[in-house]
């Protein structure tokens, strides 16, 4: 029997330090190595025709770019594994994404890297998008494939939504011109009281955890050094971590958050301090997310 590739998929939650996780396994500790880019969002788009279609422009842009003597950013030419010399497969595996290109593509990175990494990893967020339904579907192939590993890391409810919100309040125009502030925008969207899944923590766990093995990550217990958090990765992935990349959400500052390489999406997204009495504001309309959290668990990560 032919051996299966070891997988990790990443599945989010975003704003709470997937960037730090994805280069503390790849980089810190030439754990796993995603291939092309962090969040190539290959599952997403075989989910979603509308996705596909959303995001085709994109892509163009990349397979184009692809191509270009000068282009140094994403593609990492500067790095050891410099996709550019892979045109063909970078088309083959963008022009149209499919379950057959996605397990190809992970399956022939391997190939590339294992005398160095334990696992090919795929850290897009939107695998948090994907449904139960679809997840099922796609398992049983997937599985014939690779050995997966799934990991999900959460932080505070609270401060993740509104540095999702205020990301989105600086990236859309319209939202601007309607909100004077980006905290205006966040109590605004909490008053709403129909919340995207990103803040279904309970719920990721519970449909990832019944097709794969999972494991929840606890951004502020990892990187405090709290409740075994990084012994628990390590024994998850069978793959010892002793190095943690930084996390500019841990400690929290806010806007005062250092300037980490590599780590823009995390520093620049917090347009605003949240006082105590913001925190307050969220906790009274996000509470269920901290109760479900509870009653799953039995414990409080986040008072």
């Amino acid at each position: 029997m032919k051996a299966r590739t070891p997988l990790i998929i990443g599945a989010g939650t975003g704003w709470s330090a997937t960037s730090p996780l994805w280069i503390t396994l790849q980089r810190s500790n030439k754990c796993a190595h995603v291939g092309f880019q962090k969040e190539d969002h290959l599952l997403y788009h075989v989910y979603s025709d509308d996705a596909w279609q959303w995001r085709k422009p994109r892509y163009e842009r990349i397979l184009k770019d692809s191509t270009s003597p000068n282009w140094e950013y994403e593609w990492g030419r500067r790095r050891k594994y410099a996709f550019h010399k892979n045109v063909d497969e970078i088309l083959e595996t963008f022009e149209k994404p499919t379950l057959e290109t996605y397990i190809k593509y992970y399956t022939r990175h391997y190939q590339r890297v294992k005398h160095e990494y334990s696992y090919v990893s795929d850290f897009s967020n939107s695998n948090a998008i994907l449904s139960l339904d679809f997840l099922q579907k796609i398992a049983p192939e997937l599985k014939k494939h690779f050995k997966i590993k799934v990991l999900i890391i959460f932080r505070d409810p609270v401060r993740r939504l509104y540095s999702e919100l205020s990301a989105f309040y600086q990236d859309n125009e319209d939202v601007r011109k309607k909100y004077p502030t980006s905290k205006d925008y966040w109590r605004s969207y909490l008053k709403m009281g129909y919340y995207n899944i990103n803040c279904e923590y309970v719920k990721r766990i519970k449909y990832y955890k019944s097709v794969f093995s999972t494991l929840p990550i606890i951004s502020e217990d990892l990187w405090g050094g709290k409740n075994d958090a990084l012994a628990n990765l390590s024994n998850f992935l069978q793959y010892d971590i002793k190095k943690l990349c930084p996390n500019c959400y841990y400690p929290e500052m806010g806007t005062k958050a250092p300037k980490h390489e590599k780590l823009a999406d995390q520093y620049n997204s917090d347009l605003e301090d949240l006082t105590d009495e913001d925190l307050s504001f969220g906790r009274k309309y996000l509470e269920k997310y901290y109760d479900q959290w509870y009653n799953e668990f039995g414990t409080t990560p986040w008072g």
